[in-house]
């Protein structure tokens, strides 16, 4: 039995190196055919194209068509990628350019509101330096606005100057156009100044003048009406003479001791509603809404 199975064995063996043999042949064979193949038909192509130049300039130029379309072919894809690799540059390039623009602009603004803030406030202390020398008073102090609530702001503010700097609350506070309130309250270094339109200044008890026909005519101030921008004063006693565009001025009377401090000019005269004497609608002189500066007056 052994025997057979290693007859069989040699057998299979011998079979697979023959076939192995075989092929190896074939492959060998093959392999150099194509070596001999290549190295004539490059001999051949070669020959023609030494022998036969038309053919050479043909298959130049056929060549050279192919390599240019197979070349504009393939660089579709590069020259959009580069297309849009361009624009998102410009883009970037245009953002910002756009943002430095806004930025430039935006300073220029900053610049322009500074300098329109500088000429006011310059204006302003310019202004109130001409009436601190051309009126009288013993105590005349500049200060600045340095607190004012929006609730309130028709009606009073703070200011810097208080008794150390020589302020009391028997002073008028003025701008450039005349006597805009009173210094209601002093602290040390600050006070509250409470102006002429504000609700409770009848409770000042504040007594001003007006120039009437050949007299004098003196008025309590008691309020202000909003909706036409005027002074109420109200003048007891028998009915006097007032022409439109009389002056009125501080009295002197009372706590407020100075006098013929502009306030505004008359524009009507009434009846007053209770009958006891004559209402008088005045156009204040100054401009109320403050900007900065104020000008403190008193003795």
């Amino acid at each position: 039995m052994y025997p057979q199975i290693n007859l069989l064995l040699l057998y299979f063996f011998l079979r697979g190196a023959y076939y192995f043999l075989y092929f190896l042949g074939i492959y060998m064979f093959l392999n150099r055919f194509f070596k001999i193949f290549s190295i004539c038909f490059v001999l051949l192509v070669s020959g023609i194209l030494f022998l036969f130049p038309s053919v050479r300039n043909v298959i130049v130029v056929k060549s050279s068509d192919i390599l240019t379309s197979v070349d504009r072919v393939v660089s579709i894809p590069f020259v959009f990628l580069e297309s849009k690799s361009n624009d998102l540059k410009n883009l970037s390039n245009l953002n910002n350019e756009n943002n430095s623009l806004k930025s430039r602009l935006y300073q220029q603004d900053v610049d322009r509101s500074k300098l329109n803030r500088l000429e006011t406030e310059n204006k302003e202390l310019k202004d109130l330096l001409d009436i601190k020398d051309s009126v009288s008073g013993s105590k005349r102090v500049v200060a600045e606005i340095v607190d004012r609530n929006y609730r309130s702001w028709d009606q009073e503010f703070i200011i810097d100057k208080g008794i150390s700097d020589g302020v009391s609350d028997s002073m008028f506070v003025l701008t450039s156009g005349g006597v805009i309130g009173i210094v209601e309250s002093v602290e040390k270094n600050s006070s509250k100044v409470k102006l002429l339109v504000e609700d409770r200044i009848s409770s000042q008890h504040l007594t001003l003048k007006i120039e009437g026909q050949g007299q004098t005519v003196f008025a309590l101030l008691t309020g202000y009406d909003e909706k036409s921008g005027e002074l109420r004063l109200l003048q007891i006693g028998d009915p006097v003479a007032i022409k439109s565009g009389s002056l009125v001025s501080t009295s002197g009377l009372g706590k407020y001791k100075l006098s013929d401090l502009p306030v505004g000019t008359v524009t009507s005269v009434q009846k007053a509603s209770d009958q006891l004497g004559q209402e008088i609608r005045v156009k204040p002189k100054a401009n109320l809404d403050v900007n900065r500066y104020v000008l403190l007056i008193g003795d």
